[in-house]
Formats: structure tokens, C-alpha cells, sequence
């Protein structure tokens, strides 16, 4: 696949988790599981898609997403320098611009397991916040730079 330097990030990030997908999906996995997610809420399923489970949806852009019954995914979004900017504002988006991927994919993970266990965004963000669950400090300065452009 040949990458244009003139893509946007956005379909920049999907045709680069298009082209990954398998090694994000082993990524994403061991993740989830170094971080103690519980099994039944490990990845989920798009049925119109023939998917019938995965972690990592590389067609979709919004970072991650918490279905029916709690179970969690990530996708291409967590490529993506731009997410966060404009939900979360400048100073969130410049610290996910500069973040490893690893630190993306834990903050992506631990906000969507807060959410499945809170029940809605706002508290998914305080809730990130208090997680227990061995994330590195630049994983946490995300959950908390999400947090604070929430608020402003």
C-alpha cells in the first residue's frame, strides 16, 4: 500500500490500521490483558462485518467503544495525532500527539472498561482517573488531560 503524504490523520490512521490490523489486534489484546480486563468483556463482535470478535477495529475512528454487556474494543483512532483535540481540547490533543502508542491504547483501554463499569462518559472520566490498574504515568496524564478538557 503506498501512503500519500497528503492524507489527512484521520484516513491516515485507518489505512494504517487497515494495513496493521493483525499486529494492532495482538497490540490491543495483550493490553487488555496485561491490565486485567476481565475475559468476557475482552474485545466484541460486528456481526454486518462477518467480524465475529475481535479487539481492534481498524474501520472505525473514534478511539474505542463499549457495547452491550460491557465488552470493550479499541480501533484506529488511537493512531489518529488529532483525536482528542477537539472533544477534549488543545492541551489533551497536544499530549495524545506526542504519547507513545502503547500509552494511547492503555488510556483508550482503561477509560472504555471505567465506562462499561460507570455507565456514562462523564463518570468513565473521573472513574479513569482512580483506576488501580498498572498503567504507566504518561497513560495516566491522558486520562487526565481528557478529564480536565472535559470540564472546560
Amino acid at each position: 500500500m503506498s501512503h500519500s503524504i497528503y492524507l489527512n490523520p484521520l484516513t491516515h490512521s485507518v489505512r494504517f490500521a487497515e494495513e496493521y490490523a493483525d499486529r494492532l489486534e495482538h497490540q490491543v489484546e495483550g493490553r487488555m490483558h496485561a491490565l486485567e480486563i476481565p475475559e468476557a468483556q475482552i474485545g466484541s463482535s460486528d456481526l454486518l462485518r462477518g467480524v465475529p470478535w475481535q479487539t481492534f477495529f481498524p474501520h472505525e475512528s473514534d478511539g474505542g467503544g463499549v457495547v452491550t454487556g460491557g465488552q470493550i474494543s479499541v480501533d484506529s483512532g488511537v493512531l489518529n495525532p488529532e483525536l482528542l483535540t477537539e472533544t477534549y481540547g488543545r492541551q489533551a490533543g497536544t499530549l495524545w500527539a506526542k504519547s507513545r502508542l502503547r500509552d494511547r491504547i492503555d488510556a483508550i483501554n482503561i477509560h472504555e472498561f471505567a465506562e462499561s463499569q460507570a455507565g456514562t462518559h462523564e463518570e468513565a472520566l473521573l472513574f479513569g482517573l482512580r483506576t488501580d490498574r498498572k498503567i504507566s504515568e504518561a497513560a495516566r496524564r491522558i486520562l487526565n488531560a481528557m478529564e480536565q478538557g472535559w470540564r472546560s
